[in-house]
């Protein structure tokens, strides 16, 4: 009789601590992104935008699906372009309930496939490559409200595969570009740095577990 008086005295603690495992999970982010790619290769910076959309699978854990366009400026002479397309899985370690006016950070690590080519502005001479990457890094979330936030992350890319080198160099005092695709297959790194703006749109799983306010009494 003890046992059932102690159970049910908990049931209702319980059923709140329920309530406040997983209020999080399901849910899809709808986003937009500017991006900027350093540390390359040929020494320039480049800067793009993309789109993303987010799922997210579990409390503590979500996924980030996103496109981007790049374009780099090679001293003026030549110009690059990068196409991303991949996922990342991100990981909450510490808080991870969307609170407006919280931050929330988080790890990240993922794959893309990429289309790069690099043309020569003086005569339209070209070379592009096709291959895949993969990216780890870290990023946290600013909570503008309870369905809002602005996101940045810092990642470093590693392409996996052939690249293409922008070789600048002096020819009678006037600029030239090499633009030479190796041979060998390699690793090749970069740093991606994006902010983005993200909306959260509907509960994929459609669960009634939507936070709920407490007060102290």
């Amino acid at each position: 009789m003890k046992k059932l008086i102690v159970i049910a005295l908990f049931l209702p603690m319980m059923s709140k601590a329920q309530e406040h495992l997983d209020t999080e999970s399901g849910y899809f982010q709808l986003g937009v992104r500017n991006v900027v790619s350093a540390f390359s290769d040929d020494g320039a910076n480049g800067f793009g935008y993309g789109g993303q959309f987010r799922i997210r699978v579990l409390q503590r854990v979500n996924t980030d699906w996103y496109a981007d366009y790049i374009t780099t400026d090679i001293s003026g002479i030549a110009r690059r372009e990068d196409l991303h397309i991949g996922w990342s899985v991100l990981a909450y370690p510490f808080n991870c309930e969307t609170t407006k006016g919280k931050i929330t950070p988080y790890i990240l690590a993922g794959h893309c496939f990429d289309y790069s080519k690099v043309t020569k502005n003086s005569d339209g001479f070209s070379k592009d490559k096709l291959s895949s990457a993969v990216q780890a890094g870290l990023g946290m979330h600013y909570n503008i409200t309870d369905r809002t936030d602005i996101s940045l992350t810092a990642q470093y890319m590693m392409h996996l595969g052939k690249d293409i080198h922008a070789e600048v160099f002096e020819v009678d005092g006037r600029k030239d570009v090499l633009i030479e695709k190796s041979q060998v297959r390699g690793v090749e790194g970069h740093m991606l740095i994006n902010v983005s703006l993200n909306v959260r749109l509907f509960d994929m799983w459609d669960q009634h577990h939507k936070r709920k306010k407490t007060t102290s009494a």
